[in-house]
């Protein structure tokens, strides 16, 4: 096996883990959520300058509060899906977006957007 081809082979690997954990969180989350009556949480990201990090979480019905514990769970996890979605978005001007997750019928909307400078060059020579 090539070096190549033992990175690749860990990479899906990884992928793969990742991927697994996200729903095993995803489900021990919504149990949690829901016992506290929780409907629907907003997960508010962003990332640009090779960091990033959750900008605030948005709980409904806006009764219940979280602890500090389930709120960072909470934050990993829209990080972490978002993430999935979007990889890299942290770098260069980044990205930015917002994880609604419908607690009811467990159904998570991601709505991301990337920044990008654009250039437009024109050249006249030879006048």
């Amino acid at each position: 096996m090539t070096q190549a081809t033992n990175f690749y082979a860990q990479m899906l690997e990884s992928q793969r883990r990742a991927a697994e954990q996200r729903v095993e969180t995803r489900a021990a989350l919504l149990t949690e959520l829901r016992a506290l009556g929780v409907t629907s949480i907003e997960v508010q990201y962003e990332g640009y300058g090779d960091s990033g990090n959750v900008e605030d979480v948005v709980v409904a019905p806006d009764t219940v509060t979280l602890t500090d514990e389930l709120r960072r769970r909470v934050e990993d996890f829209g990080w972490d899906f978002a993430y999935a979605l979007s990889p890299g978005f942290e770098n260069n001007e980044g990205g930015f977006g917002e994880l609604t997750w419908a607690l009811e019928a467990d159904k998570i909307d991601v709505r991301h957007s990337n920044r990008y400078i654009e250039t437009d060059t024109t050249e006249h020579e030879g006048l």
